[in-house]
């Protein structure tokens, strides 16, 4: 008579996706499983003990002492007959006399079972999943202490299950975690260069917007010298001061190319020690073009041969801004008085205590209100119409006089003018006609 295998249990679908679930299946030895088999075989004085799960068509085991094979067909299985009723331990005393086994390959051949109890092993969800089972070659029984410690590896295996895909869960979420930290490092890396990339594109934008804001006001300089030289064509003395006049125009829109075309490759600035009495008296001709006719142009320089350490192409484009917007403040009437003198600074929140050459351009203007007096060096605020400016040429003042040391103050006030004082920290009495030799 051919051997039967067991039936399948009812809940043979969910059973198996129980145990798919728990992804323990072909996975190598663990010590906790491993000490199961060893404590069953000790307990029931047995040479067989396995940790064995019935998977579709085998049964594959977890732990096994006794045996020198991983797996059977599930068609052989003991263990098939015992998760068909999971709360009851199967007990076979001799399996050569029960019906069910009689004709086993594993009774009538290797291992030569004989002996077979195992106590089912159960997940949460009540499924029985295999049994932790002894076997013997030798008829016998199980005693009840023998059994109750069958039940209690069976449960012990099942926590141990649990406790198995917990850990791995929490595994798989620590990668995933660092998974996404990694992702999110290497996108803050890449937000963190293109914010790099952003400032200095709006850095060299405003540059650019500064320069051209300048220029603006050279162009004005030089078309006036160029057409005082139209109108002076026949007298050569006035040609030629008005052509040296648009020529250092000229030459002070080359420092400002020169400056942009550092900004663009980072450079180190231009810095050097320059006397700012002279670098003006240099460009008193440029400085009354860009006043022009209408307004009276006065210049004071006290502070001669006093060095102040600067970009000798952001100093010009300084003085020649504010004396721009002084012209514009004035519509094109009135007076603008340009002044330099040394101050010694105590208690000064915005300046370190120190010699400052103050540099002043004052106009009797209008004037401003305190408010707008506020708003004036903040980048592309501006109070002229669309096409007049940029609102960058006063952000770019303060910026040159905070790079030289110093700062910008504002002293307005309605109906009263008004005069902007740039503090230029002194390095201190420089002499610039030094002979060569």
């Amino acid at each position: 008579m051919p051997h039967l295998p067991a039936p399948l249990p009812a809940n043979e679908q969910e059973r198996l996706r129980s145990l798919e679930h728990l992804g323990i299946l072909d996975s190598a030895p663990e010590p906790g499983f491993d000490d199961i088999v060893l404590l069953a075989t000790n307990l029931c004085d047995v040479p067989i003990a396995l940790v064995s799960l019935v998977d579709k068509e085998r049964q594959w085991f977890k732990a096994c002492i006794g045996l020198d094979v991983r797996e059977t067909h599930r068609d052989l299985a003991f263990c098939a007959h015992a998760i068909l009723s999971p709360d009851e331990v199967l007990v076979v005393e001799d399996a050569a006399l029960d019906a069910r086994f009689e004709h086993s390959a594993l009774v009538l051949g290797p291992p030569y079972i004989r002996f077979y109890a195992g106590a089912p092993i159960r997940d949460d969800r009540g499924f029985a999943l295999g049994t932790v089972c002894v076997i013997d070659t030798r008829a016998r029984t199980l005693t009840v202490a023998q059994h109750n410690a069958l039940l209690a590896l069976a449960r012990q295996t099942a926590s141990l299950l649990q406790l198995r895909l917990l850990s791995e869960q929490r595994e798989l979420r620590a990668r995933h975690l660092e998974h996404e930290l990694a992702q999110a490092q290497a996108l803050g890396r890449q937000a963190e260069q293109f914010m790099h990339h952003a400032k200095r594109v709006s850095s060299l934008g405003m540059v650019a917007a500064s320069i051209a804001h300048d220029f603006n006001n050279l162009l004005q300089a030089l078309s006036a010298s160029l057409q005082m030289v139209r109108l002076r064509a026949r007298r050569p003395d006035d040609v030629e001061r008005f052509s040296d006049a648009g020529l250092q125009a000229v030459d002070q829109g080359r420092l400002l190319v020169n400056h942009l075309l550092t900004s663009v490759r980072h450079d180190s600035p231009n810095l050097m020690c320059i006397d700012v009495n002279e670098r003006l008296e240099s460009m008193r001709d440029v400085l009354l073009r860009t006043a022009s006719d209408g307004v009276e142009l006065s210049l004071d320089l006290a502070a001669a041969g006093t060095g102040v350490l600067c970009e000798e192409a952001q100093l010009s484009a300084a003085v020649i801004n504010l004396l721009a917007n002084a012209r514009d403040a004035l519509g094109g009437n009135g007076r603008v008085h340009i002044r330099s003198r040394l101050v010694s600074v105590e208690q000064d929140e915005a300046l370190a205590a120190g010699n400052y050459l103050l540099l002043s351009i004052a106009d009797n203007g209008p004037g401003m209100h305190e408010e707008l007096a506020a708003q004036v060096f903040e980048p592309f605020f501006t109070t002229k119409c669309a096409g007049k400016g940029t609102g960058l040429g006063l952000s770019q003042v303060l910026e040159f006089a905070q790079r030289a040391g110093g700062t910008v103050k504002v002293q307005t006030a309605p109906g009263a003018g008004t005069t902007m004082n740039l503090y230029l920290r002194a390095l201190g009495r420089i002499d610039t006609h030094l002979p060569v030799g």
